[in-house]
């Protein structure tokens, strides 16, 4: 019994580690706004990923009115989603190099308009 339980351990630890810790840039500030973004898978890579813009202005996420548009070196303009009350924007773009392509993000507020450009890879992501 004490066996299987160790191996379950294991497991889960394994299941819980990654071999490739996912970068990040930090956040941005637009206005009253602090922008930041994630990406499913966690680590960006060619193809399609989903890119989640988080909102935030004071701490607080629900922000009314805003429109977030993005979009990659690789892809057009599309509008994000917002993701219910949270402050987070979601939207599915294509990823052809991610040291040459970069996420740019358009706001729009209250008649308001900013664009802000986050890098995909850090500098000191090996080229693949």
């Amino acid at each position: 019994m004490k066996g299987k339980i160790f191996a379950m351990l294991l497991l889960l630890l394994s299941a819980c580690s990654s071999s490739e810790t996912a970068w990040a840039p930090e956040p941005q500030v637009w206005g009253e706004f602090s922008i930041h973004f994630e990406t499913r898978p966690e680590s960006v890579g060619t193809g399609m990923n989903e890119f989640l813009v988080i909102v935030n202005r004071e701490g607080r996420r629900h922000i009314p009115d805003l429109l977030v548009h993005i979009r990659t070196n690789s892809s057009k303009w599309k509008q994000a989603i917002p993701d219910g009350a949270l402050g987070v924007y979601r939207r599915a773009l294509l990823v052809n190099d991610i040291h040459a392509d970069s996420l740019h993000v358009r706001l729009s507020y209250h008649g308001k308009k900013g664009e802000l450009n986050f890098a995909l890879a850090s500098e000191n992501t090996p080229a693949h």
